[in-house]
């Protein structure tokens, strides 16, 4: 009889136990709004949840890199834009210059006016967002022209190289997002040099020549525009979905992790019950095996 009485003691100091740390794990919940306060919680959902924060903090990288990459491809087209003004300016003066009515003294002035110009391209050419030039390929720290009495005599030399700026935007995911300002303004420095030198010689044929050359240069800074243009708008639509990605792994995550508080609220109820009824169940216990040593 005292070992059935001891048993039925500990089964019901067990049950109290279970009850209470029910009751306390409910209490836990809704005073934090959590329903996973330690991983022995639940293992699972806390792996899980790990996992989801992993992306959520991968997906807040790819958003900064996006929005980045929009600063820099704005940046690169407003340069350009610059760039393109200029070469009208030039245009015109070519033009002007080619005019037989032209007296030397004022071809002489026209040239120190492409001569300025000159300068103006080498300054957007030379353009950074954040410190890191837009036209130097992938040697973002370093300026890809010079402007010196070489570059004005016999054109800049590009100083970067021919690699790529990317953005990483997703899981392989990477998007080139710069243009080598060779490619841009090596044809176009070339160009301005010898509009320079035809202004100052009044060499008529040669400036009309010029104007063709001027139009090819503005047509290459045009596509390249264009390209920054739909670069944006991929851009515009990763950081879209990035959004909604973001969304989706928070919501995922309060699923995991945060308490139904209504739910919470009967499960307290059940649990207060239930621990009360234990306690009810061990004094009745004890009363009886008192009663049995009597």
């Amino acid at each position: 009889m005292r070992v059935t009485n001891s048993l039925i003691s500990a089964t019901l100091a067990s049950n109290v136990e279970t009850s209470l740390n029910s009751l306390n794990a409910v209490s836990t919940e809704i005073s934090t709004g959590k329903k996973l306060n330690n991983p022995s919680d639940d293992p699972a959902g806390a792996a899980y949840s790990m996992s989801l924060r992993a992306s959520l903090v991968d997906n807040s990288q790819y958003q900064a890199n996006a929005n980045q990459a929009k600063t820099f491809l704005n940046a690169s087209d407003s340069t350009l834009a610059d760039v393109a003004d200029a070469i009208r300016t030039a245009r015109q003066i070519a033009s002007s210059g080619a005019n037989s009515t032209q007296t030397p003294d004022s071809l002489n002035a026209l040239s120190l006016q492409i001569d300025g110009i000159i300068s103006s391209v080498i300054q957007s050419a030379n353009a950074d967002v954040h410190g890191k030039y837009l036209f130097s390929g992938s040697q973002t720290k370093t300026a890809p022209y010079i402007d010196d009495a070489v570059a004005h005599s016999t054109g800049p030399a590009y100083q970067g190289n021919t690699g790529s700026v990317t953005a990483t935007v997703g899981k392989s995911n990477n998007l080139t997002i710069s243009t080598p300002g060779s490619t841009i303004f090596d044809g176009l420095f070339s160009t301005l040099k010898d509009l320079k030198a035809n202004l100052a010689s009044g060499d008529i044929n040669a400036m009309s020549g010029d104007l063709g050359k001027l139009d090819t240069n503005l047509s290459t800074v045009s596509s390249v525009r264009a390209n920054i243009g739909a670069q944006v708008n991929t851009m515009t639509s990763v950081t879209q979905n990035l959004s909604r990605a973001e969304s989706s792994y928070k919501d995922a995550i309060a699923n995991v992790e945060e308490v139904d508080l209504a739910q919470a609220y009967v499960q307290l109820q059940s649990a207060q019950n239930v621990y009360q009824a234990s306690l009810v169940a061990v004094a009745k216990g004890y009363a009886h095996t008192l009663a049995d040593y009597l």
